[in-house]
């Protein structure tokens, strides 16, 4: 029977190489445009502030941030309702739906 050695520091520096990490930038940036075509405007600060953030994660992880004190009531709604029990807030899953547009994972 044949054995796999798995080599997991290799595997996690993986993340680290230079041409992983460029990819994963431009695939962040391909999130942060498809995120700020359909975010909800009503004063356009949410949208405004959809960024890629510059610096990695130690472990390589990049992440993309809108960082207004109401991003996760856009991105999952409130349970807010309106005097006839409808919710005012429904979620509208901007970061989410960008990630998966883009061929992420959340």
């Amino acid at each position: 029977m044949n054995e796999v050695e798995i080599f997991q520091d290799a595997i996690d520096d993986l993340a680290l190489d230079p041409k992983v990490q460029a990819d994963m930038r431009a695939r962040m940036d391909r999130v942060v445009e498809a995120a700020k075509a359909t975010a909800p405007v009503d004063t356009g600060l949410y949208r405004d502030t959809i960024h890629r953030v510059e610096q990695p994660d130690s472990d390589g992880t990049v992440h993309v941030d809108a960082p207004v004190h109401y991003a996760i009531y856009v991105e999952y709604g409130t349970r807010q309702t309106d005097r006839n029990g409808r919710r005012i807030h429904l979620p509208n899953h901007t970061l989410g739906n960008a990630l998966d547009a883009a061929g992420g994972d959340h």
